[in-house]
């Protein structure tokens, strides 16, 4: 049997293609040079812990938006306040609101915390407190779920939500979100949390973009001070880029608040048309 120039040829380019994507795409970050990575615990307080289920929420609304009416559409610095305790089953000291450029009126949203399971981990359940928007976008019915191991190293949490569209029809979106944290080795008195994963959103059921999840945060004598949360898109019809920075606002933090251990945190999330290869200078500067 004759093999055909177009046929060998095809078959060289892919075996080629294979081989680059091998070498420059398939390569495993260097945490993983030595196998799986352990699964160390990780200290965190449940009303940290809280925070940042809330904060990751509080993505899930920005790229249900983004996906609703276009990504230049929610363009924008948003102002970001979270309190929490970590009350157990207490939704109403667990909040954070979100503030659009331009606007007065938060959005808001609550977080349980569930009694922690010793064997398996914690659960989290948040939802929306009413219907609201990101600058001009329509959210109603917000509702995630989230799951963390009882090392505190891998997160899985997913959010719904019915979001009005270009076409001024409410639709329903679905977030997934797998991520894994590790911490980076102790320097003095400062600790540095990373993650890591890679999220999913679709649209009436049907996946539609693919996201690069990362966060950092610093740890500071055995307490969370600051976080950044960064997800880009990989897969979808333009670049989208949602950033959150925050840090503990310490003129917030009462003595009653103290002496209850909650936390409070300050910031911003900006959402841009950044390309996924572009820097990321706030997660450098600290």
């Amino acid at each position: 049997m004759k093999i055909s120039p177009l046929i060998l040829f095809a078959t060289t380019l892919g075996y080629s293609l294979i081989s680059q994507a091998d070498e420059e795409t398939l390569k495993a970050p260097s945490l993983f040079e030595k196998g799986p990575a352990a699964m160390t615990a990780i200290n965190l307080k449940t009303e940290e812990l809280t925070s940042l289920m809330l904060l990751d929420s509080a993505i899930d609304l920005a790229k249900s938006a983004a996906l609703a009416t276009g990504c230049e559409s929610v363009e924008g610095d948003y102002s970001i306040e979270v309190s929490a305790d970590g009350a157990i089953n207490k939704p109403e000291t667990n909040v954070i609101k979100i503030v659009s450029p331009g606007k007065t009126e938060p959005l808001i949203l609550n977080a349980i915390a569930e009694e922690p399971d010793s064997f398996h981990g914690q659960v989290f359940t948040i939802h929306q407190a009413k219907i609201s928007k990101l600058k001009e976008t329509l959210i109603s019915e917000f509702s995630g779920s989230a799951h963390i191991n009882r090392e505190l190293t891998l997160l899985s949490i997913q959010g719904s939500a019915i979001v009005l569209g270009q076409n001024n029809t409410p639709s329903p979106y679905l977030n997934l979100r797998l991520k894994h944290f590790y911490e980076e080795p102790k320097s003095v008195n400062n600790q540095y949390l990373s993650g890591w994963g890679f999220a999913s959103l679709s649209k009436e059921g049907f996946p539609v973009n693919k996201f690069w999840v990362r966060s950092k945060a610093l740890k500071t004598d055995g307490q969370l001070k600051r976080v950044v949360l960064q997800e880009d898109l990989l897969i979808g019809f333009s670049a989208c880029r949602i950033v959150i920075d925050i840090a503990t606002d310490i003129k917030k933090k009462s003595d009653e608040q103290e002496k209850q251990k909650s936390f409070a945190f300050k910031g911003t999330m900006t959402i841009s048309k950044s390309q996924p290869n572009e820097k990321l200078p706030k997660a450098n500067d600290f």
